[in-house]
């Protein structure tokens, strides 16, 4: 039985994720929470850590998040029927990512499944704030799922590495158990500086391999672009893939892009799902 997180505002961006999840697990046992987070909006962090909240505000603020919770939940039954699916709602009085860092360990959930930009539906930005603090800050794979994308089965998963690193089962595993559930081909893409990889590279290549040897893989290299952006947009587009992989870990790309200061101003605009796996620290 898999366990699957979906945050949600109530937007359409958020509901447009939900669906995408239902049509991927469809043919899988899964518990799906549907989790709502909320604080006044009048109040900031600090005054909340110090004082008290106006007698009935968080009642009234639960209640309405329950009501659309309930909403989003019988919307979702008269769309799609499905015995393997089940719901839980939560909502809680917190910030989002803290409840969401606490679910994940709590219920023992395997993927979260989130939208990239929230209500504002802003297509130029990469990702939303709470998209990239999830991303950062969860230890647990999260599938974003680009505003507006219309679910179609994947078939085709590109993995971006430079092989300057080593890989845990614990890392691959997530996308092993991907590409075996839909009997998708994993597109393992190296972009190289030098055509010959360092006898690091060759070791860690292989290392992935095993990790692969159970499902359809293929190697692919491409020549240096002016930026690693660049290379990926060029495979995607290539290889016509619909899921992007990649590792959160120091110094990696998504890495990097998340530190930007002004996301929208990054070049990286990808069109598909994007399916991160945090680091094993």
């Amino acid at each position: 039985m898999k366990r699957i997180l979906l945050p949600t505002d109530f937007s359409e961006n958020a509901y447009n994720a939900i669906e995408y999840a239902l049509h991927f697990f469809k043919n899988e046992p899964c518990v799906f929470y549907l989790l709502h987070t909320f604080t006044p909006s009048s109040y900031t962090v600090g005054y909340l850590v110090e004082n008290p909240l106006p007698d009935g505000m968080e009642d009234i603020g639960m209640m309405n998040a329950q009501r659309e919770l309930n909403k989003i939940e019988e919307r979702i039954k008269d769309q799609y029927v499905n015995s393997k699916h089940s719901f839980k709602k939560i909502a809680a009085f917190n910030m989002l990512i803290n409840e969401m860092k606490e679910t994940v360990i709590k219920e023992n959930i395997d993927l979260v499944v989130m939208g990239t930009n929230g209500a504002t539906g802003a297509k130029e930005i990469f990702l939303g704030t709470h998209t990239m603090h999830a991303i950062k800050n969860i230890k647990c794979p999260v599938l974003v799922i680009p505003s507006g994308y219309v679910y179609q089965k994947p078939k085709e998963l590109l993995f971006a590495t430079d092989f300057k690193r080593v890989y845990y089962k614990s890392e691959m595993r997530p996308i092993v158990n991907m590409a075996s559930m839909i009997d998708a081909t994993v597109r393992m893409m190296h972009i190289y500086d030098e055509p010959k990889l360092s006898i690091k590279q060759q070791y860690n290549s292989g290392v992935l391999e095993r990790f692969f040897k159970n499902i359809k893989v293929d190697f692919h290299v491409i020549q240096n672009f002016s930026n690693i952006e660049k290379g990926i947009q060029a495979a995607i587009d290539e290889l016509d893939i619909d899921i992007l992989v990649m590792i959160y870990y120091k110094h990696s790309f998504i890495e990097r892009l998340t530190r930007e200061a002004v996301i929208k101003k990054t070049i990286f605009h990808t069109e598909i799902p994007f399916f991160v796996i945090p680091a094993d620290s």
